[in-house]
């Protein structure tokens, strides 16, 4: 049974999530005037957010929840040969969505893991679709019933990216999105930016990768997908607010994938790269979270040391959701194959 990448790499990853997410999350909603007039000289330090510096979104509450959901999977296809992460997925944003202080009319969801958390159970402008379509879940892995293409699809989906096995990463992402979101372009940009954290965590160069990947989705109709990677691929590499700003708000996903793929592009490291992806007039704590899932592949070291991620809230619920996978990484070496897909 193989399984996803090393966890010094998943580490990072979500670490570098967490950070983007908490350099952009005082200033979403706000102007780029307003941002260039409160931070003359950049965002050189972590602004407070709802009264501490360091404060994480929905953005990082969902990727924790989203990677709690897998292990769940993976200990469940140990023990019992069943074998369906997005079930999983859904089950564990259930309990996300009780930290947001609602819960699903249909489905119940067992109070375990990170709900017991207190910490978590802050609201801090969570995405209204994810709320909405969690709340009218059915059945565990059915896909929502709306035309949302949100980043809310986009900015969890590391975890499905770096802890599944590889083959599994392009339609796993395609059905967690669904669970929120139900318009095909949600999906698929959440699909394309899962492939492209795997490949470049498997060691592919970024841009190549991103060139290849955007010639595959041009293929399977996900026009609007390719269209936004090709939009970033293009931009001219001076990292201005102005040049991300041609490439939307980073309010839908394939918006908020271009401003992530660019700023990737255009820094020489991690904090100029974070600077770039939330500075702009749109969803800053979210294309700072969904670029900041690849820096901490491109540029670990920097990642961990930085003083940024110090500052981090809930660091240690990362290092212990990091320990989790290791073990399931051990376990998966000498398990049984999966006998089953589906849920019991």
């Amino acid at each position: 049974m193989s399984s996803g990448v090393a966890p010094e790499l998943l580490d990072a990853s979500l670490r570098g999530g967490a950070v983007g997410d908490s350099l952009g999350a005082e200033i979403e909603f706000w102007s780029l005037s307003r941002i260039r007039a409160a931070f003359p000289a950049g965002l050189s330090e972590l602004p407070a957010h709802d009264g501490r510096q360091g404060a994480m979104t929905d953005d990082t509450q969902m990727s924790l929840f989203t990677a709690e959901g897998i292990l769940e999977a993976y200990e469940r296809g140990i023990e019992r040969g069943i074998w369906h992460p997005p079930s999983s997925v859904h089950l564990a944003l259930l309990r996300w969505l009780q930290t947001q202080g609602q819960r699903s009319k249909h489905v119940t969801a067992p109070n375990m893991g990170l709900l017991s958390d207190r910490r978590l159970h802050v609201r801090r402008a969570p995405g209204l679709t994810c709320l909405s379509a969690l709340q009218e879940a059915q059945t565990l892995g059915a896909p929502a019933r709306n035309k949302s293409k949100g980043c809310g699809t986009i900015m969890r989906v590391a975890p499905v990216a770096l802890m599944l096995p590889e083959e599994m990463v392009q339609d796993c992402a395609i059905e967690c999105s669904a669970l929120t979101h139900g318009h095909p372009t949600g999906q698929r940009a959440a699909a394309a930016w899962a492939r492209l954290l795997r490949n470049v965590a498997g060691g592919a160069d970024l841009e190549t990768a991103a060139d290849a990947i955007a010639w595959d989705f041009a293929a399977l109709d996900g026009d609007e997908t390719s269209s936004a990677i090709r939009l970033a691929l293009s931009a001219p590499l001076d990292g201005d607010p102005e040049t991300v700003e041609t490439l939307g708000g980073g309010w839908v996903a394939e918006e908020a994938l271009a401003i992530a793929l660019y700023a990737c592009l255009a820094a020489k490291g991690f904090e100029q790269a974070l600077q770039i992806a939330v500075t702009h007039s749109g969803g800053s704590d979210s294309t700072g979270a969904i670029a900041g899932n690849m820096l901490g592949l491109l540029y670990p070291d920097q990642v961990l040391k930085h003083s940024w991620t110090k500052q981090v809230e809930c660091g240690d619920l990362i290092s212990m959701l990091v320990t989790s996978y290791s073990r399931v990484l051990r376990l998966t070496q000498t398990a049984p194959p999966i006998l089953k897909v589906g849920t019991d």
